[in-house]
């Protein structure tokens, strides 16, 4: 019978390879996080020291080994932007962000490397076709972006001038002018934008809301279903095609519509108000009570150092309608 000595050196024998392996393994793992680490600070050395090209090198040899490497992808990104190569750089910060997705550095730089490649794409543009439409829809846009809407609408007829089909232009300029309540002009660009392309939600959301504030109800309630139709999910737009409904005075199918909205978006607190009135002009006070109640709920929740879960209906449900 072998001593108790015996087995334990018997053991410790049989388990020396797998310590071998455990220690191999470690010991791997360091060498490459050091390696790693060496080869971060010798692209960092290369690119302060102004050698871009230098770093660039350094950084694709070793993402050729370790393409996961966050740290060095964004090393290379970063030099790649210093050569000028905004394509690649964009590439390696996106190829780094998918490694490491909340990589702030990759996340600065592509910020910022897509800002100057969008300057530079823009002064393309203005080289090459300085009077195109698309130049005049930037132009417009810029000058929205702005709140100089006067200059928007003059650069958007520009383009209009330009491109008379352009879906686009004709879809933003008829916004821009229902926006500042112009409903008459609005609804002749929304249905240029329509007689051009395809229908889209946004038009038909804009026809029935100018039609809805012109109190043309029927075509309202015609183009707001087409609304809803093509953006089932849209909440505004239940609620828009609930509202001209309610206007029109066809209650019940104001009531359905109404509940949709809330069931997309149960914070609608215009919905709730709404509600509330359709629930009065069919004479079912308890119903226009729980309505204003619920919004009163909302509203509570969100005063001031008033807890949003406290009470249970800080997201409350409509009841049945």
């Amino acid at each position: 019978m072998k001593s108790y000595n015996d087995q334990v050196w018997h053991l410790s024998w049989s388990s020396l390879p797998s310590c071998i392996w455990w220690l191999a393994l470690v010991l791997t793992i360091c060498s490459t996080a050091s390696g790693q680490s060496s080869l971060l600070k010798e692209c960092a050395r290369e690119f302060y020291g102004g050698q871009y090209a230098k770093a660039a090198e350094l950084a694709e040899k070793h993402l050729h080994t370790f393409p996961n490497d966050a740290a060095v992808r964004v090393m290379l990104a970063r030099a790649e932007l210093a050569l000028g190569n905004f394509p690649k750089a964009i590439d390696a910060f996106q190829k780094a962000l998918a490694s490491d997705p909340k990589n702030i550095d990759a996340l600065y730089y592509l910020s910022l490397a897509s800002r100057e490649s969008s300057r530079r794409e823009y002064e393309r543009l203005f080289f090459i076709a300085p009077d195109s439409d698309r130049v005049h829809q930037l132009l417009a846009e810029a000058a929205l972006a702005t709140d100089n809407k006067s200059e928007a609408e003059e650069e958007f007829q520009k383009a209009l001038k330009v491109n008379p089909r352009s879906i686009e232009v004709s879809t933003e300029l008829a916004e821009l002018l229902r926006s500042q309540s112009k409903f008459d002009e609005a609804i002749l660009y929304y249905a240029q934008a329509e007689q051009v392309g395809p229908l889209s939600y946004e038009i038909a959301y804009g026809l029935g809301a100018s039609y809805t504030y012109k109190q043309e109800y029927a075509q309202a309630i015609e183009w707001l279903r087409k609304a809803v139709a093509l953006a089932p999910d849209s909440a505004a737009g239940h609620f828009a095609l609930g509202n001209a409904l309610f206007q029109h005075g066809d209650f019940g199918a104001a009531i359905a519509e109404l509940f949709v909205s809330l069931r997309l978006e149960s914070r609608m607190k215009q919905a709730y108000f709404l509600l509330a009135r359709t629930y009065s002009k069919l004479g079912r006070q308890d119903d226009a009570k729980a309505a204003l109640k619920r919004l009163d709920e909302l509203n509570r929740s969100e005063m001031p150092g008033q807890d949003n879960n406290s009470t249970g209906e800080a997201n409350p449900k409509p009841d049945k309608p």
